[in-house]
């Protein structure tokens, strides 16, 4: 996996020690986080507001993406190689465990390509799945 410098290098971002954090802490998990996961496990600062402008500023420029929540919580993981620095395009299923609440990107299934029809213009597609992850199987 790239340096977390490199990745910020090549989405347009500042270096900051916080971003540089932040990019690790995406990386090394296995799940999404929310900002208060992350503002408790990340050394360089607890002020949510820089927690959050780096969490849009990430999102606009295509570096992570939202996930789906069971408690209606905004989570966030990064975002995989179909995504580019001005659109994204996840075409991947999301897991929710029904035990632990964290949430998974599964990019092992795909999502279908669905077709405009009847005048609808489709804009996003999910697919939401839930049962128990493997650590709390």
């Amino acid at each position: 996996m790239p340096k977390a410098e490199k990745i910020l290098e090549k989405f347009n971002l500042k270096k900051t020690n916080f971003r540089l954090e932040l990019v690790e802490l995406f990386q090394s998990s296995s799940s999404s986080l929310t900002a208060d996961e992350i503002r408790q496990k990340i050394n360089s600062t607890n002020d949510k507001v820089t927690i959050y402008r780096a969490l849009t500023a990430f999102e606009k420029k295509c570096l992570i993406h939202r996930v789906p929540d069971k408690s209606n919580l905004i989570r966030y993981a990064l975002c995989q190689k179909e995504c580019n620095q001005t659109h994204h395009k996840h075409n991947h299923a999301h897991f929710i465990c029904n035990i632990c609440a964290k949430t998974f990107c599964i990019e092992d299934i795909k999502l279908p390509q669905i077709n405009n029809t009847s005048g609808f213009k489709i804009s996003k597609t999910q697919l939401t799945l839930e049962g128990s992850c493997p650590s709390c199987n």
